[in-house]
């Protein structure tokens, strides 16, 4: 599989948001997506839909539980029930169904952060609590404190549902089995549903694992798991996710939200996931492949030629969280790294507690175009 340099150029004159969001001299960084493209099977089967004018009203969101069954059982050794497998627009609306269906105003929601910022917009604008489960940081990196969230849940009562970003994002950090095993027992013990946000869990790298939270012992009867093909196939301008409910029990819950309000994945959306799902097996190995060296390369300059940045290398996802502090930036990290080096991060303070000082870096782009941020970051900063 190739990969061309010119694919962020393309982007740019495409129009896409990450690419025209600042001036052009500016290189872009900032959103989660990667520019490296879809694999051909994807190009081939939108080409055709839009050959045949087929814009009208679909049933192709009926596919989707059985194309991301045999993806899971693919890549996760994970079998879902088709059946079980809900249609959305995209993650976040699957995870607010989750809170309209199964939790009350009043209710704490648990997130652990720094989280991808969305996440913390759930309480405020349904009526819930935010309860703040921070991860740890030492110089191993980072990771989670399951004791200190078993002490909020026995400090709060009202404590309904937990939300995990895993992978995580910011940080590239997995839960270990164990870890998940711990919470799934939390989760039973306190009467908690998980949601689980597994959107980035195609992008693991060699020597890590990612552990569905649904392959967990006991798990089903307390977890929905929400996940698209938007991360992996660079797909974010096609509306299209799903909701994994662990029961029957569970989808009947989330199936109690108004159909009109739960929304669902327009026709473009459904078929591109579906044919990468179905075909894009290979390509992601080569993306893997080129990603990792990405990552290395990233973590390997910073260190050498930028060791004041604190950075660890992910065990997945393709984004760096990149510690700023010893520069003393502003309260917006990110616009004091743009202003001084043309490169476009996302703002560490956005992402809630523990990203003060912080930057996100996505490395998802050419080893060209990443050599280029790098060096203007080294020229910026070396001497400050």
């Amino acid at each position: 599989v190739e990969f061309p340099e010119t694919r962020p150029l393309a982007r740019r004159d495409a129009g896409l948001l990450k690419w025209t969001r600042y001036d052009p001299d500016v290189l872009a960084a900032w959103v989660a997506e990667h520019d490296l493209g879809v694999p051909p099977e994807v190009t081939r089967r939108l080409r055709d839909l839009v050959d045949e004018n087929a814009y009208g009203y679909h049933g192709a969101d009926n596919e989707l539980g059985g194309a991301f069954s045999r993806w899971a059982t693919s890549r996760h050794g994970w079998t879902p029930e088709p059946e079980l497998v809900v249609p959305t627009s995209n993650v976040l609306q699957g995870i607010w169904a989750c809170v309209e269906a199964f939790t009350q105003p009043g209710d704490g929601l648990v997130y652990t952060t720094p989280v991808y910022p969305p996440f913390l917009d759930a309480p405020p604008t349904t009526g819930r609590r935010a309860v703040d489960w921070p991860m740890m940081y030492d110089e191993q990196g980072w990771s989670y404190d399951i004791d200190a969230l078993q002490a909020l849940l026995e400090a709060d009562a009202g404590i309904s549902l937990l939300l995990l970003c895993s992978p995580h994002n910011p940080t590239g950090r997995l839960f270990e089995h164990h870890e998940l095993v711990r919470v799934v027992d939390l989760a039973h013990e306190h009467d908690l549903l998980i949601v689980s946000d597994e959107i980035h869990s195609d992008i693991i790298y060699p020597g890590s694992t990612h552990v569905p939270t649904l392959t967990i012992p006991g798990a089903a009867a307390r977890t929905v798991t929400v996940t698209s093909g938007v991360k992996t196939f660079a797909l974010g301008g096609l509306r299209c996710a799903v909701a994994v409910a662990g029961d029957d029990h569970l989808q009947a819950r989330l199936r109690e939200i108004p159909a009109h309000l739960l929304g669902g994945a327009n026709r473009m959306g459904c078929e591109a996931t579906i044919t990468a799902w179905e075909n894009g097996g290979s390509w992601v190995d080569s993306l893997l492949a080129l990603l990792d060296g990405h990552r290395r390369h990233l973590v390997g300059r910073l260190h050498s030629e930028l060791p004041r940045i604190g950075v660890h290398l992910p065990d997945s996802t393709f984004l760096a969280w990149l510690d700023l502090g010893s520069f003393s930036p502003n309260e917006n990290a990110a616009r004091w790294l743009r202003e001084r080096t043309g490169v476009a991060c996302g703002n560490g303070p956005a992402f809630g507690p523990g990203g003060r000082n912080h930057v996100r870096m996505t490395f998802g782009t050419t080893a060209t175009l990443l050599d280029k941020m790098v060096d203007r970051m080294v020229a910026g900063l070396i001497d400050r």
